[in-house]
């Protein structure tokens, strides 16, 4: 009979999810608790909801972190960096919104998001046909996308939210959000396993079915992050780089005709190249993030001591540029390195995945978060043109959270079946070591 030695299933469990990162929720709790106390006796009346967020923002944290871990080997260490960007939104909004009721709104939606994010742990574990599944998701996504045409109505120049009124209460909601995770599972689900031409191009055509809605809905921001995953998940499916550079060639091409054709991009592009031109109309926006940057210096002026109010969205847009005045410059770099380490995690779980399948998924999910990131960080900054994305996880705004939690839950769940294979594939070295055969 073989004989076992060394590691049993919780040191295995235990090695696998790597060592508990103390260090980080620790930091996490003090970041929590400092923060919030702050904004709770910055004034001569004591903010009773802010020391609320005090003891509630670690509890939760704590609950989430632990309920994770029973269910499945999660990476502990990137569940911990969500929960500090989603504090990060909470201190901010709470902060520098008007109503306070925005934080407590946001707060709901973080925790329908990590609701969310739980589901697409489970769901990506599914030992489905994921192929024949990807079928019934393009058939939900296509009338998801198209809905704004039918519920919704143009805001900001644009015709991407929906309006649902239920038992009084409406709903307002953003569909390509919530399309967002379930264009990569259909994309990782066609390009897998060296897929042929009419598969690779049965999945291309449902992304630009999706990105011609788009452009109609004018969501420009979405539309840049359609193609743009779209390209990167058929490169690396297929390692056609002529193909991919073709691909890309197409969209610059697309996107001449549109500035050609449509006043609207010609005017952001304008408003992009000299927003001083017009300071206190179209450039507005941009040159109050701008000077709400550079107000902040590299410490920024303090919780409550800047004036965010002045940028028009400086709660779901451009919240960057108020994070820069209130926190300043290094916090701001720090913040970026948060999203890079959660980048790097996210590359190598696709790395370390078992399947083309999973690999694609979570490369995904990565590349769409990553250049979400850049993009809507660029348009603060004014690196690139600001379109109407959020930053992720940080940002105001209920469907931007709950897809964004569901695509990272996608990407969890990846995770823990890398962990469960080494877990097997670390019993199987035990049992040979053993003597069995």
């Amino acid at each position: 009979m073989a004989r076992r030695r060394g590691l049993d299933s919780k040191t295995l469990k235990r090695a696998l999810t790597r060592a508990n990162p103390h260090f980080l929720m620790v930091a996490l709790t003090v970041f929590q608790v400092t923060a919030m106390l702050l904004l709770a006796f910055k004034s001569e009346t004591v903010d009773w909801q802010a020391i609320g967020y005090a003891v509630f923002m670690p509890l939760a944290s704590y609950m989430i972190l632990k309920t994770f871990i029973r269910l499945w080997p999660v990476d502990r260490t990137l569940v911990i960096l969500i929960l500090f960007l989603c504090s990060v939104s909470l201190v901010t909004l709470k902060d520098i919104a008007k109503s306070p009721t925005t934080s407590n709104t946001q707060a709901l939606y973080m925790m329908i998001g990590f609701v969310a994010m739980g589901f697409g742990i489970a769901f990506s574990r599914m030992r489905i046909d994921w192929r024949k599944a990807s079928y019934v998701l393009m058939a939900l996504a296509i009338p998801m996308a198209f809905s704004p045409f039918i519920l919704g109505d143009w805001q900001y120049g644009a015709l991407n939210w929906i309006e649902l009124s239920l038992g009084g209460f409406t709903i307002t909601a953003q569909p390509s959000e919530f399309v967002k995770p379930v264009l990569v599972i259909c994309l990782a689900a066609q390009l897998s396993n060296h897929p042929g031409i009419k598969r690779a191009i049965f999945g291309v055509s449902f992304a630009a079915a999706l990105c011609g809605v788009l452009l109609l809905q004018r969501d420009l921001g979405a539309l840049l992050l359609y193609f743009l995953t779209t390209v990167a998940m058929f490169y690396a499916a297929t390692s056609r780089l002529g193909l991919s550079l073709t691909g890309i060639g197409a969209g610059a091409a697309c996107a001449v005709a549109a500035y050609n054709f449509l006043p609207y991009i010609q005017k952001r592009m304008a408003v992009f190249m000299n927003p001083w031109s017009d300071p206190m109309d179209s450039g507005y926006q941009i040159v109050q993030a701008l000077i709400a940057i550079g107000s902040g210096g590299l410490f920024g002026m303090g919780l409550g001591m800047g004036l965010p109010r002045n940028i028009p969205l400086y709660h779901s847009d451009l919240i960057f540029a108020a994070l820069c005045e209130e926190f300043g410059l290094v916090f701001a770099v720090c913040l970026l390195a948060v999203y890079a380490l959660i980048f790097m995690r996210a590359v190598s779980i696709a790395m370390n995945a078992r399947t083309s399948f999973h690999s694609l998924v979570a490369f995904g999910i990565a590349f769409m978060f990553a250049l979400q990131t850049l993009v809507i960080v660029g348009g603060s900054i004014h690196l690139l043109p600001l379109t109407g994305i959020t930053l992720p996880l940080v940002s105001a705004g209920g469907s931007s959270i709950v897809g964004t939690m569901a695509g990272l839950g996608l990407l969890i769940g990846v995770s823990t079946l890398n962990a469960e294979a080494e877990a097997n594939d670390l019993r199987r070295m035990e049992w040979r070591e053993g003597g069995g055969i």
